[in-house]
């Protein structure tokens, strides 16, 4: 005669197999988290890439800005724009992707973070949007989500990551030309960084995928620059290079933990040491964000 389990026994047998649970599921929880980060820090690597086989097409030159008004719309109806590598760096490099054009208009594509919430997409607004309206935007894959007329003044997409303004300012800008050749220090030197716009410069890093505190409308540094954090990995943020490489490093914060303190003078140092603070604008010389550095 088979002898059955008693209440006793089957009791133990959950217990365990509820304190296995327990054990296994923050396993399985960082698992996942790190295979996300692993997809993230591919697609970061992948864009830097594709910067590189751009930049061979082109003279040296990565996607940059014009001198100030030399650039006129394609639309023919925004007068002009003169951030046009750091406005439209996602669209200029996907070419060399090679993913699907309609993919940047879902969050899959090579330049949306795993780690980013699937609820809040970019958007060029205004000018910026009716500068490529109807072409290039069409070409580029991507849909006019607010259309006035024949005027489109939104259009939404997806990018999780923002390109180096200074990159921008630096090849095109008011101390023009210059070129990856120029820069001393292309692996130390920022190309992409995780932010919640499609350009950031050193006195926007309330705009930071790393940070995890909200900070009020112009209470950090800069002003208009309190957007919300997207929650950041293990306190830190994934960064691609100008040499083409990306890694993961801990965001270094220098007045312990609260990333929202006032900061008297934005003086590139001492608020937040990595990715270090700057002022913004052409005149910039720190480490990480230019070709040439004082510190």
């Amino acid at each position: 005669m088979k002898r059955a389990f008693t209440l006793i026994e089957l009791l133990v047998v959950i217990a365990i197999i509820a304190i296995l649970a327990a054990i296994l599921f923050p396993v399985f929880a960082q698992a996942k988290a790190a295979a996300k980060q692993t997809q993230n820090l591919s697609n970061m690597k992948q864009i830097s890439t594709a910067a590189q086989i751009y930049a061979a097409d082109y003279d040296d030159m990565i996607p940059a800005d014009p001198a100030s008004g030399t650039l006129s719309c394609p639309s023919g109806g925004a007068g002009t724009i003169d951030r046009w590598g750091n406005y439209y760096w996602t669209f200029l490099l996907n070419t060399y992707t090679k993913q699907k054009s309609s993919e940047i208009r879902g969050p899959k594509g090579f330049f949306w973070s795993p780690n980013a919430p699937e609820a809040n997409p970019s958007e060029l607004s205004g000018s910026r949007a009716s500068c490529i309206w109807p072409q290039p935007a069409q070409s580029w894959g991507l849909d006019c989500t607010t259309l006035s007329g024949s005027s489109c003044t939104s259009i939404k997409y997806w990018s999780s990551y923002a390109y180096n303004e200074h990159i921008g300012d630096w090849q095109g800008g008011s101390g023009g030309a210059g070129n990856l050749t120029s820069w001393e220090a292309p692996a130390e030197s920022f190309l992409i960084l995780e932010a919640t716009d499609s350009e950031i410069e050193g006195d926007e890093l309330d705009e930071l995928y790393g940070r995890t505190q909200t900070c009020p409308e112009g209470g950090w540094i800069g002003t208009g620059n309190g957007d919300a954090p997207r929650g950041g990995h293990n306190g830190g943020i994934t960064i691609g290079y100008l040499d083409s490489h990306a890694k993961w490093s801990k965001i270094s914060w220098g007045n312990g933990s609260n990333q929202c303190q006032a900061h008297p003078t934005i003086s590139g140092a001492g608020f937040i040491n990595f990715p270090p603070a700057t002022r913004g604008g052409n005149n910039v010389r720190v480490k990480g964000w230019t070709p040439i550095f004082d510190n």
